[in-house]
C-alpha cells in the first residue's frame, strides 16, 4: 500500500464522542442527543434523536476552525459540563459541543488531528484565564 499523505495522518482516523452542542443559526441540542466526529479532514455533528435524525450532518472544514478551547460551565445542579468551543474563520459563526465528561480526551483527539488546540484553562465566557 502506498503512502499518499506523506506519515501525516493514519488512514481512518476518527474519533467520536456523545454529547449535546449547539451552532448558532443551525443547530441546539441537549445530551446524549448529538454525535461529535473529529476526523484530519472535518469536525461532523450528527443528530441522535428522533427529531433530528432528519437534519444534519453540520460539517467544519479543517481549513475554517481557527481556535478550538474549553471551559467549564458550574451549573446549580450536577453534573458539571465541560465544553468544547471551536471558534471559526468567520466570527459569526461558532459550534459548542458539550459533555458531563471531561474535555481532556475530546481535546487531544481533536490536537491529534491538526486541529489548533488552545490547552491554557477559560471561564465560562470563554476568556483564557492567566
Amino acid at each position: 500500500m502506498e503512502d499518499t499523505d506523506n506519515g501525516i495522518f493514519a488512514r481512518g482516523v476518527r474519533y467520536e464522542f456523545i454529547g449535546g452542542g449547539y451552532s448558532n443559526y443551525q443547530f441546539q441540542a441537549g445530551t446524549p442527543w448529538l454525535r461529535f466526529v473529529v476526523t484530519p479532514e472535518q469536525l461532523e455533528f450528527h443528530g441522535r434523536g428522533l427529531n433530528l435524525f432528519r437534519i444534519g450532518p453540520w460539517i467544519v472544514p479543517r481549513s475554517k476552525v481557527k481556535e478550538v478551547f474549553s471551559k467549564r460551565r458550574h451549573r446549580l445542579f450536577p453534573p458539571v459540563i465541560w465544553e468544547v468551543e471551536i471558534v471559526t474563520a468567520d466570527p459569526s459563526v461558532w459550534f459548542t459541543f458539550w459533555s458531563p465528561h471531561d474535555s481532556g480526551p475530546v481535546l487531544l483527539s481533536m490536537e491529534e488531528c491538526g486541529y489548533p488546540v488552545d490547552w491554557t484553562p477559560h471561564n465560562w465566557v470563554g476568556m483564557p484565564i492567566e
